[in-house]
Formats: C-alpha cells, structure tokens, sequence
C-alpha cells in the first residue's frame, strides 16, 4: 500500500478507537440522534395522515404507501450525509482546541488523509447505524424492500458516497477556516439532506426550488435507490437520473477538493495553523 493509503487507514482507526472508546456518545450519534430528530417525528406525523391504515397521500405523490420503507431509505441517506461531515469536521475541531493539529499536518503525507480517514470512520458508524435501524424498520414495522432492487442500489451508493466525500472535503475547508465550523455546519447539513428528500417528497416543491434540489449530491441517488428498492416513480427518468447522479457526485468531489486545498494552502501561507 502506498503512504497516503496507509496514513488514512491510520486516521480512520483512530476516530473508530476514540468512537469505541465512548459508547454513548457514538449511540447517541449514530442511533438516538436520527431516531428523535427524524424517523420518529416522520413516521408519528405520517401515520396521523393514514387513511384505513394506507399512505394514500404518499402512493399518490411517490407510487408507493410503504411509508416506514420509504423513510427508513431516506434515514440511510441522511445518516450517510451526516456521517461523513461529522467523521471529518469534528476531529479536526478536537484536534485544533487540544493544540495537536499542527503536530499531526508535521507528518510528511498529504492533509488529505484527515478527510478520507474521517469520511471513512464516520461512513462506517452511521452505515452501521443505518442497517440496524433499517433492519428494524422490517423486523417491527413491516417495510419491505425487493431483493433484487437492494443488490441494483449498492452502485448507487457507491455515488452517493462520492458526493458525500465532496461535503468532508468542504467540511474540512470550514473547519480550518472558522473557528467555530458547526455555527454553518449544525443548520446547514440537516438542511442539506432534508432538500433531499428525506423526508417528504420533492414534488411538493414549487419547480424552481425542485430543479435546484437535484444538484444535491443526496438527491438523485436517494430517488434511484427507493425506486430499485421500493417501486417508486422517480422524479425524472431512470437513466437521466443516473447521470444527473454521477455528474453531481465528480461535480462536489471536485469542488470540495479545490476549496480544502486552498484552505490548507491559506493556513500554512499566513501561519494560522498553530493560532488554533
């Protein structure tokens, strides 16, 4: 394996020892915190809206009534999203308000490390997460996925991750820029993955506000992925979608890329690094 490689697998089993090292703070992170923030105010609010025990509403905007599947993907997404900005900002923050950032970036290997390594243990966690919650959503609440649509979706995930290495990337850049990263990164992630379509659908949208959420990174996989899984129509058609999916994906890796790197670059060139 080349340096890099092995630099961030190193960084990647250090936030899983720092994670395992305490437990309910990872619990709270990857279970409690998606089940009161999301699933269970979703799944509370839509059962309210049930008519003779049936989704209807959602059937007519989706084509499916499966509500608890249908938000147990979205949680995947979201958890996914939330835990690859977490897996990278919050390490850097640690890292820089107990004065050891500046010895780590000493060692002779790209910064980059820190962000694959972060996204990487928080991928994990929250993928870990995802499945268990998603495992309940079948064993208690009745979801059902296709078999079949489940083994088509992992390529999407795969671009679904992309993208999300694009916001560590730029998770990264805040956090070496501000002193306080989670004042943007607190409102603006769940912002980010509610215009995703989460938690309801896209199509009760006004147009221009809907086109706009198809460049989220989480949008277009999301979408692909309850409609293999779910049998649900799809905001635009299937193969277009797919490529919306892979040019936004590159399209957030690049620009998260480019804007980490400048923001490395500013804080070594005025020697910010060590004010932290």
């Amino acid at each position: 394996m080349t340096p890099t490689v092995v630099a961030a697998r190193a960084v990647m089993t250090r936030e899983l020892r720092v994670q395992y090292r305490y437990p309910v703070s990872m619990i709270n992170l990857v279970l409690l915190t998606p089940l009161y923030e999301m699933v269970i105010p979703t799944l509370l609010l839509g059962a309210a809206f049930l008519v003779n025990g049936s989704a209807t509403g959602l059937a007519r905007s989706v084509g499916t009534d499966d509500l608890v599947g249908w938000v147990s993907v979205g949680l995947l997404v979201a958890t996914l999203m939330v835990g690859a900005v977490r897996g990278v900002a919050g390490p850097l923050e640690s890292d820089r308000s107990t004065g050891v950032l500046e010895h780590n970036w000493s060692v002779p290997v790209s910064r980059e490390v820190f962000v694959m390594g972060g996204v990487a243990a928080g991928t994990i966690f929250t993928a870990v997460a995802s499945m268990l919650l998603v495992a309940f959503g079948v064993v208690a609440l009745g979801a059902s996925f296709s078999p079949h649509g489940v083994l088509l979706a992992l390529p999407v995930v795969v671009l679904l991750l992309v993208g999300n290495c694009g916001f560590g990337y730029l998770a990264a850049a805040l956090a070496l820029t501000m002193r306080r990263p989670d004042d943007l990164l607190g409102p603006v992630t769940p912002l980010v993955a509610a215009f995703s379509g989460v938690a309801f659908p896209l199509t009760v949208l006004p147009e221009a506000v809907r086109w706009v959420t198809y460049l989220l990174p989480g949008t277009m996989p999301l979408d692909l992925m309850r409609h293999v899984t779910l049998g649900t129509d799809t905001l635009l058609p299937p193969g277009v979608e797919l490529a919306v999916a892979m040019v936004t994906a590159a399209g957030w890796l690049l620009l998260g890329r480019r804007l980490f790197l400048r923001a490395e670059r500013r804080v070594q060139g005025t020697g910010a690094l060590n004010q932290f």
